[in-house]
């Protein structure tokens, strides 16, 4: 994803609210670093709709309502086909971002800030330990949206892969590969689709400006 994937960037700036830009040594700092990484739950539920994708992908196979393959005229036509891909895909799915995990901490922190701030006499040492928590809260958040946004899309590019006709594998290696089932295909699909635009554009760039010299 969707390259959206990420959390938008808060309005407020945590460490300076709290007047102080916290070490990693404070209390707090190991609680933020800690969840940073996505929780069990988004990654179920990340890999849970690529499943759901593929089993999508499977059934419009299965059925024979899958378009005929789209064979570009070369690799850097795939590449391209991706990248459009994958940018059609991230703006369907943009306007359902507000479901995705990561508001209500964003809200959260926003809140904790505005009281530390206002608070005369300057923060306290709760005080820091509270931002710092909720500073945690939207990492996590964050890492969780992350999770959650590439599972969505990648499963419905898997779908849409499925019923266009659009197999990055097969586009590659020809018209008469056969090396694995094109259902199989649409998720390999579908999952380098959810990944984003940026790591196809380095892609893309790379194949086109070739080896790095020694």
């Amino acid at each position: 994803m969707p390259a959206e994937g990420g959390l938008a960037a808060s309005p407020v700036n945590a460490d300076a609210a709290a007047g102080t830009a916290t070490p990693r040594s404070e209390p707090g700092s190991s609680v933020i670093a800690a969840s940073q990484q996505a929780g069990p739950g988004a990654v179920v539920a990340g890999f849970g709709l690529i499943a759901v994708g593929a089993a999508g992908g499977w059934l419009l196979w299965r059925s024979g309502a899958s378009a005929a393959k789209i064979q570009p005229e070369d690799t850097t036509g795939v590449f391209l086909t991706l990248l459009v891909f994958a940018a059609a895909v991230e703006r369907i799915l943009e306007p359902f971002s507000r479901w995705l995990p990561g508001r209500a901490a964003e809200a959260a922190l926003s809140r904790t800030v505005t009281d530390v701030t206002s608070r005369v006499g300057g923060p306290t040492e709760a005080d820091r330990e509270a931002v710092a928590v909720a500073t945690a809260k939207v990492a996590r958040a964050k890492a969780n949206r992350t999770i959650v946004a590439w599972g969505l899309a990648s499963g419905l590019a898997t779908v849409a892969s499925s019923a266009g006709g659009f197999y990055v594998l097969h586009a590659v290696a020809g018209a008469d590969w056969n090396g694995v089932a094109v259902w199989v295909d649409a998720v390999v699909t579908g999952v380098m689709v959810g990944s984003g635009t940026k790591p196809l554009h380095d892609l893309i760039t790379r194949a086109q400006n070739g080896p790095p010299s020694p």
